[in-house]
């Protein structure tokens, strides 16, 4: 459910220019939610003032009445009965010819907010760090924006900024523009609700600063009234601010009409010539130090095939070894040889025949050594 918690705040000022106020805001719980309503009154000091009361409570009333099923519908009727109330007015009182009024209606739901706009009086929401225009303004120059033959920058300080394509009180035959889906913010979103005395002295991007500070919503309300003054204060500078406390839905969802100098930069738009270079960077650095390894492993691969190969050239023939042959009266060095497996079956063999033959011989030498010792024995007794 969505809840503000009656965290809603509202200011409005005549501003350093002005001699009367010409706008009106209305705030209402009715049976279709709560209500709230921003109008910037034309036409004079008295026509303005007189057409956007009139607006205000027209829309109030008409939506205080009885509960709508089509809320989409109920906010197009409201602002109708608003402009044929206005014209009314008109013919009764010659006078006030030419009078009129923008008009910005939110209604907040347990699960949405509805919302609808005639004239260039704004609806923002301030979510994630961010300010979105979730209203696109019926002026002259906004139609000069959308065919990309200004900015909007250029757009704040044009000479015909003031003039609007739509509004209350000029004509019988009007289109309001209302939400084709509504607004689903987050918790401690920010709905602001503004007449072109704000938006029009402080741009999107101050306004977003103001919304972002740790401080209370008085106390932003409070400030973006004061720097619409510093800015010059040229016209009736009006505000209301909706904090939602609780929300069912954890991101908002919402149709910005922001314009893209004032949209957060995407990471990749900002870095990508960076991401590009450091990319190409470490390609090259792998690359080379991949071919550098595997120049450096030929050699030792290439020397381990020539060993195997000796080795498989070895395996026909002997490994040659080196030992002391002891039974020779000097130390000789002799060399033994390990055959293969086919050879030292015939060398044992062999081995057997030689053992039998050598045992007399060795019998033999044995006698002989001992005479010899018994002689040197008879000498030395001698």
């Amino acid at each position: 459910m969505i809840n503000f918690n009656k965290n809603v705040v509202s200011a409005t000022d005549v501003g350093l220019v002005r001699k009367a106020n010409e706008d009106s805001l209305g705030l209402a719980q009715t049976p279709n939610g709560y209500l709230f309503v921003v109008c910037d009154g034309m036409g004079g000091h008295v026509g303005g003032a007189t057409a956007s009361k009139i607006a205000v409570n027209s829309i109030v009333n008409y939506l205080s009445s009885k509960t709508y099923n089509d809320i989409s519908l109920a906010l197009t009727e409201a602002l109708c009965v608003a402009n044929n109330e206005i014209l009314n007015e008109v013919a009764r009182v010659p006078e006030l010819r030419g009078m009129g009024t923008t008009a910005c209606v939110v209604l907040v739901q347990p699960e949405a907010v509805w919302f609808a706009h005639v004239g260039d009086s704004r609806i923002y929401l301030r979510t994630n760090n961010q300010l979105h225009r979730i209203t696109k303004d019926h002026s002259l120059v906004q139609g000069l924006v959308d065919q990309g033959m200004i900015t909007d920058a250029e757009a704040e300080n044009h000479p015909q900024k003031n003039r609007i394509l739509k509004a209350l009180g000029i004509a019988e035959d009007l289109k309001p523009t209302v939400c084709a889906e509504p607004l689903l913010p987050a918790k401690n979103d920010i709905i602001l609700i503004c007449s072109d005395g704000l938006n029009g002295m402080v741009n999107d991007l101050t306004m977003q600063a103001v919304l972002l500070k740790h401080t209370t919503l008085q106390e932003k309300c409070d400030e973006l009234i004061t720097l619409a003054k510093r800015a010059g204060g040229s016209d009736n500078i009006t505000a209301i601010l909706v904090e939602t406390k609780e929300s069912p839905h954890k991101v908002a969802a919402f149709v910005s009409y922001s314009p893209k100098e004032y949209l957060p930069i995407s990471f990749w738009e900002k870095h990508r010539s960076g991401i590009i270079y450091t990319c190409l960077f470490l390609f090259l650095l792998v690359g080379g130090s991949t071919s550098y390894y595997f120049t450096k492993k030929k050699l030792p691969i290439k020397a381990d095939q020539e060993v195997k190969q000796s080795n498989q050239d070895l395996k026909g023939d002997s490994i040659h070894n080196i030992s002391v042959d002891q039974n020779n009266g000097s130390d000789s060095i002799i060399t033994n040889k390990q055959l293969s497996p086919n050879k030292i079956n015939e060398t044992v063999l062999d081995n057997k025949n030689d053992s039998a033959e050598s045992v007399p011989k060795l019998k033999q030498a044995k006698d002989s050594t001992e005479l010899s010792k018994d002689k040197q024995e008879k000498k030395y007794k001698k």
